[in-house]
């Protein structure tokens, strides 16, 4: 049986090693490219004219609408920001059911920030828990 190479354990973008997976540094001076964890080398000509490109996806747990009819038969648009409370009350109108959304703004050992919002008339709400 025959043994694989080490360049082909990997199938890797230009930047990567393809020995052992860490980013590839460009070379400061000489022709090599040497990766820093395996030692790894590759002439920099091998990666000429190589382009990488990368795109990035975000998860948006932003502001949501739903529409519900009033008392009187008009459409009331209510905005969600995250998960929903229906416990929490609105300090300014009294609505049920603020939404939420968490953060750690502090350090590790101290409580998360809660940011609530008001689906009903937008008040924004914090609490340090």
């Amino acid at each position: 049986m025959e043994e694989k190479s080490l360049e082909e354990l990997f199938i890797v973008e230009p930047d990567f090693c393809p020995a052992c997976g860490a980013i590839l540094a460009l070379p400061t001076s000489g022709p090599l490219i040497k990766c820093k964890v395996c030692n790894f080398n590759i002439r920099i000509e091998v990666l000429l004219g190589h382009t990488t490109t990368s795109s990035y996806q975000f998860n948006h747990q932003g502001v949501y609408s739903s529409s519900k009819k009033g008392p009187q038969g008009e459409e009331e648009e209510e905005e969600e920001y995250g998960q929903r409370d229906p416990h929490r009350e609105c300090s300014k109108c009294g609505h049920m059911g603020m939404s939420y959304t968490t953060m750690q703004l502090r350090s590790a050992d101290e409580g998360q920030t809660i940011f609530y919002l008001c689906p009903k008339c937008r008040h924004r709400e914090v609490e340090n828990s």
